[in-house]
């Protein structure tokens, strides 16, 4: 179901009333902790929210009609399952058939219960 395009005028509507109860809100803590305000400096920061509004609002119609390409995934889920492609030609490589990990490496076998090698 496709929404009608809102023009600039609906989406200042849409965003004038968060910008100046947020605003508001924030000068009257900046007021109680004793940081003294003008009327100019609030309607200032309620033009530069509501026009940072205005343009995400923009931005992210923008987006949702124009997505990113996805990108072809390198193989995501749980790291500790996946291999490597050097590692992969190894095992599959016909001299280390039959071999464990460590002797495929060159290193000497470990005993597991001392921690020291054979």
């Amino acid at each position: 179901m496709n929404r009608r395009p809102r023009g600039l005028v609906q989406r200042v509507r849409d965003h004038i009333g968060f910008s100046v109860i947020a605003i508001g809100v924030l000068f009257i803590v900046l007021r109680l902790l004793g940081v003294r305000s003008t009327f100019a400096g609030f309607a200032l920061s309620v033009g530069i929210t509501l026009a940072l509004n205005v343009g995400l609002s923009y931005y992210n119609d923008y987006r949702a009609k124009h997505p990113k390409p996805e990108r072809q995934g390198r193989g995501g889920g749980d790291i500790r399952f996946r291999e490597d492609d050097s590692f992969r030609e190894r095992r599959d490589d016909e001299r280390f058939a039959g071999r464990r990990d460590d002797e495929r490496r060159g290193e000497p076998r470990r005993d597991p219960h001392r921690g020291e090698r054979r």
